[in-house]
């Protein structure tokens, strides 16, 4: 663990390898992901902090070319062991600037299951989603923990910071689902 409580790279690997997963992937959470997120035109997509590749891989069974990106080599080598045309991993930190060859504009959905609260600025990775990742009429679906004000524990987020990643967006559509889990579905729409 960092010194602020944000697991680090040899934390996530570590996980990985004691077979943790922290991406379970329900029937309830792809039911409203096909109504809410496959409606677009479209078929580019990020899996960002993509883990193992799960989700990246149901990405894929949907339809979409989609990379993967993840910080940690463990999670990263078990997604690669199921390879699959359309599908790409790459070690990318998420803190850190863009993806390398990321086409500006040129995604069309980007997923980030459970990864968000770990981010050092979470609100200005959302934004530099919207403003330089997505396409015209693309789209960011967030799964975040939700937590009481008073949690110390990293990796979830209040009403209140849930709510506050809404702002600028030109849709936006909220569900929960069991954990507490909120899931929003946040359309940049540029015209």
């Amino acid at each position: 663990m960092t010194a602020a409580g944000i697991p680090s790279r040899a934390s996530w690997n570590a996980w990985e390898e004691n077979g943790h997963t922290f991406r379970v992937i329900t029937d309830i959470e792809l039911s409203r992901f096909t109504r809410y997120c496959l409606k677009r035109r479209g078929r580019t997509a990020i899996d960002a902090g993509c883990g193992n590749g799960a989700f990246t891989r149901q990405l894929h069974r949907f339809g979409f070319d989609v990379t993967g990106l993840d910080f940690a080599d463990g999670p990263l080598a078990a997604a690669r062991r199921t390879p699959l045309a359309g599908v790409g991993y790459r070690n990318h930190d998420l803190n850190h600037e863009d993806p390398p060859q990321l086409p500006p504009h040129g995604i069309d959905l980007v997923v980030c299951r459970l990864v968000l609260p770990f981010l050092d600025q979470p609100y200005a990775w959302v934004r530099r989603v919207r403003d330089h990742w997505l396409s015209d009429q693309g789209q960011l679906y967030l799964v975040i923990p939700v937590v009481n004000g008073h949690a110390t524990q990293p990796g979830g987020m209040t009403e209140e910071e849930i709510a506050d990643l809404s702002n600028g967006w030109s849709s936006i559509v909220r569900y929960d689902l069991r954990g507490p889990l909120a899931c929003l579905v946040l359309g940049a729409a540029r015209e």
